[in-house]
């Protein structure tokens, strides 16, 4: 039974060889491939740091880069060369521990076999995996090799170069001389770069301001320093790459000079919001509503942080973050803040309602959502109102918008309302002169309407002959109206002293009857007590 079985033990293993250890096609294309072009890490790695050596091996280089067949070998070293260049001048770090080390590495976004180490600032540079697995800088990156050299070098530096004689190329702190002199003459034409754009964008700016009847001429005027330094610095970084400085000294610069073209354009901006928002207080201060005076300043506050977010994005996309992802990212949160916060973007879109509308203007005094008191500040979320009671409340300008607003403080007229009580025995003629005196008071009274007004025999009371008196105030405010009824009652007193005529006060009369014996009736208690 032992002998029958050994044949069939030794087919099983041979399946066993054959069909699982032995290994499969793609693992051993995959070990046929060289290893500095094994995956995206192997091959930037191969191509920065062979370039990195005294003695360059060109054709381990080259190895790394998708050329067409037909590319001569010193097309092949111009290109890789231009591209390793282009990297440095830019400043393009390449962190080799972000790199993917994985073969089968595919594109999270194309889902393709290929790898970009610099999707915002410098999108053309990519790597690819070829049909032989092996991973290399791109055909099109290859292509595109010289046009971003182009791009990236200025001309005329590329010619000068050429002509430096070899003195210049001696080191010095670690630095060729030329690189420091032309660091040097770099800088000192950038200050007079600055200093001739501070006359013209001064010049430019004022009599931009005096075309629109000199608004703001001051304010564009203080604008032309942080003007001129903007162009200056943004000159000083176009042409950093020329002095062909190593990678992490060009990054460094870089993230420097970004920051500080950053906050220049905030100065500058800052400047630009201040001109503006002079020209809105000019026309706010034409308009008949003060309600938009206070609002200038909120539009300044909210142009000032918006600048500051702006900047923040490009300095953000400057440093290879997407601009597109943060503005997405800004928008869900926004709408999420949105939703837990309808209350407040009602207020705010309440606030411009009151600003469009105008139902009232601070210091008026109003009567809204069942509080009473003079307007103090029309604010992005709430109305404040100060009240009789020297409080002050805070009104949500939604509530404001959709309540009853009862402004006291746009009436033309103050009305009164009165009935002057006078005596029972006051005689009838009397009472006539006294009505008469009261209208031409109001007649000669400068603060009093005159072409409306009421002054009559109106009601007979239960101890007086009642006397309407209904007129109107013209008086800007509340202490007005007081001053000018106090002086209105002092002159009616006045004139029924002069005529004799006495006012009444609530009196009641008793009446007793007496019986046939003299004494006095009294009606009987109707409980019988």
């Amino acid at each position: 039974m032992s002998h029958s079985l050994k044949p069939s033990l030794w087919r099983i293993a041979a399946f066993l060889v054959l069909f699982s250890g032995a290994p499969s096609g793609n693992a051993q294309e995959a070990s046929s491939v060289p290893e500095d072009v094994r995956s995206p890490r192997a091959a930037l790695d191969t191509f920065l740091g062979e370039q990195l050596r005294a003695e360059v091996d060109w054709e381990t280089v080259t190895a790394t880069l998708d050329f067409d067949e037909d590319t001569s070998p010193e097309e092949r070293r111009l290109v890789a060369g231009q591209l390793k260049s282009v990297l440095d001048g830019r400043g393009l770090f390449v962190r080799m521990d972000s790199v993917p080390a994985d073969p089968e590495y595919i594109d999270p976004e194309s889902r393709q076999p290929a790898f970009t180490p610099f999707p915002i600032r410098l999108p053309e540079f990519h790597l690819q995996r070829g049909t032989d697995l092996a991973w290399r800088i791109s055909g099109s990156t290859v292509r595109a090799a010289g046009t971003l050299y182009e791009a990236t070098f200025s001309w005329y530096a590329r010619r000068l170069l050429d002509l430096l004689p070899p003195v210049v190329e001696r080191s010095f702190l670690g630095f060729t001389l030329w690189q420091l002199i032309g660091l040097a003459i770099l800088a000192v034409l950038a200050w007079i770069a600055q200093q001739l754009l501070r006359v013209f964008f001064r010049g430019f700016l004022v009599r931009l301001a005096s075309r629109g009847s000199n608004w703001a001429a001051e304010e564009l005027g203080a604008a032309a320093l942080p003007a001129s330094w903007l162009a200056t610095v943004w000159i000083f970084r176009r042409f950093l790459a020329d002095l062909r400085f190593p990678v992490l000294v060009n990054q460094v610069l870089n993230v420097v000079l970004d920051l500080t073209l950053a906050g220049i354009a905030v100065w500058f901006a800052f400047r630009a919001i201040e001109a503006v928002c002079s020209k809105l207080e000019a026309i706010a201060a034409k308009t008949e509503t003060n309600v938009d005076d206070h609002l200038v300043p909120l539009a300044r506050t909210v142009l000032r942080v918006g600048s500051v977010v702006v900047a923040f994005l490009l300095i953000a996309q400057s440093q290879g973050y997407s601009i597109t992802t943060l503005v997405a990212g800004l928008g869900l949160g926004g709408l999420a803040i949105a939703l837990a916060a309808q209350d407040t973007l009602a207020n705010v879109l309440g606030s411009l309602a009151i600003v469009g509308d105008r139902p009232f203007q601070v210091g008026d005094w109003v009567l809204v959502d069942g509080y009473e008191g003079t307007v103090e500040r029309v604010g992005l979320r709430s109305t404040r109102v100060r009240t009789f009671y020297d409080s002050v409340v805070s009104v949500p300008n939604s509530k404001v918008v959709n309540s009853i607003v009862d402004n006291m403080g746009q009436r033309k007229f103050r009305r009164m309302k009165h009935m002057l009580a006078l005596r029972y025995d006051t005689d009838p003629d009397k009472i006539q002169a006294f009505v008469d005196g009261v209208r031409e008071l109001i007649l000669k009274n400068p603060a009093m309407r005159h072409d409306y007004f009421e002054i009559h025999l109106n009601r007979f009371s239960d101890s007086s002959v009642d006397v309407l008196v209904y007129c109107f105030f013209r008086v800007p405010n509340w202490h007005e109206e007081l001053s000018e009824r106090h002086k209105f009652l002092l002159s009616i007193l006045r004139l029924a002293k002069e005529i004799g005529v006495d006012f009444a006060f609530p009196t009641r009369t008793l009446a007793l009857e007496q019986d046939a014996g003299g004494a006095d009736s009294f009606p009987a208690d109707p409980a019988g007590k």
